[in-house]
């Protein structure tokens, strides 16, 4: 009864005797104006020195030539739009925990960032992209609308790819689940006649 009352009552003197632990909001909000000035160092980055680094980059391994300039997009559209693609697939592990299915989606995201650079050139509004667009027609011609087709075929493959496993994968259950029922009836009979 006495213990009842105890409880009751309120906390013994070991509970009230723990501290709680204190939000330290000055180093929270250090830490978020970090963040935020880092964002913004990479976006001024990414819209003013990468599109024409970028288009600097293509044009001076072409020199010029539009057969060059759309065989080096196609290409690079291509494999920087199948291998992403085929990697994010690898998210679909069941055995995966949620941090690591961040880090594929992170890594195909990273490994698709030639063909973010040449969006990022095509549909920025911006002065560095219009001086990109300029280089690039001069130097690479016909680059933008090669990389466009280089993604959208790599992408149909992909999808061709993944209906493709997912056909054999279904076969393949199925083939079991018809072994496991042939085998069944053949261990009755010979459990009958034991």
């Amino acid at each position: 009864m006495e213990e009842k009352t105890r409880s009751a009552s309120g906390p013994t003197s070991n509970e009230a005797k723990t501290p709680r632990p204190r939000s330290n909001w000055k180093v929270r909000l250090l830490l978020g104006v970090i963040a935020l000035v880092t964002l913004l160092v990479i976006y001024a980055i990414a819209t003013i020195f990468m599109p024409v680094w970028w288009a600097t980059k293509i044009s001076s391994h072409n020199a010029g030539s539009a057969t060059g300039g759309w065989i080096s997009g196609f290409s690079i559209g291509f494999v920087f739009t199948l291998i992403p693609i085929l990697v994010l697939w690898q998210v679909r592990y069941r055995k995966l925990s949620w941090r690591w299915r961040g880090v594929i989606a992170i890594l195909a995201v990273v490994l698709a960032l030639p063909n973010w650079l040449t969006l990022g050139i095509f549909w920025n509004p911006s002065d560095a992209a219009q001086k990109a667009q300029a280089i690039l027609n001069t130097g690479a011609t016909w680059f933008g609308g090669a990389t466009l087709v280089g993604a959208i075929s790599a992408a149909v493959i992909a999808m061709i790819l993944v209906i493709i496993w997912l056909v054999f994968r279904r076969r393949g259950a199925r083939i079991r689940v018809l072994e496991a029922q042939q085998k069944s009836p053949l261990d009755s009979t010979t459990h009958d006649y034991d």
